[in-house]
């Protein structure tokens, strides 16, 4: 099993929100080995830039911590990736950051961690909500 992780799951996570356990949870398996985690780098931007506003060392430690999950970091090099990205936005009303997220687990053929927001409704990959 794979799973890609959205910024407000993330988020939830790093600010003790609603549902922040869950990700903690997935984030235990990832390093167990159990299950593999995925984040691409734009969401990775929106997390950083998010933090960074409340403290550049709180951003810092969190990004670091992330990839000692074992949280793959996938880059946007990749044709496939950015262009499935921009069909994604095209298709459907989603900021530019939640349409890598969905790319992201067409391309890793994955399920797609979310918060609660209701725009990931009607896409075309298996969603997984924090409660």
């Amino acid at each position: 099993m794979s799973i890609v992780f959205d910024t407000e799951a993330l988020l939830a996570f790093y600010l003790g929100e609603q549902g922040g356990k869950e990700v903690e949870n997935r984030l235990v398996k990832i390093t167990k080995g159990e299950i593999r985690g995925y984040l691409n780098l734009i969401n990775l931007t929106e997390l950083y830039y998010i933090l960074y506003r409340r403290s550049p060392d709180l951003a810092e430690e969190k990004e670091r911590n992330l990839r000692d999950y074992g949280l793959e970091i996938v880059p946007v090099d990749d044709n496939g990736l950015w262009k499935e990205a921009a069909k994604t936005k095209e298709r459907h009303t989603l900021s530019l950051a939640d349409a890598f997220a969905v790319a992201t687990a067409k391309v890793k053929k994955a399920n797609l961690l979310v918060g609660r927001d209701a725009e990931f409704d009607d896409i075309d990959v298996s969603v997984e909500r924090i409660s």
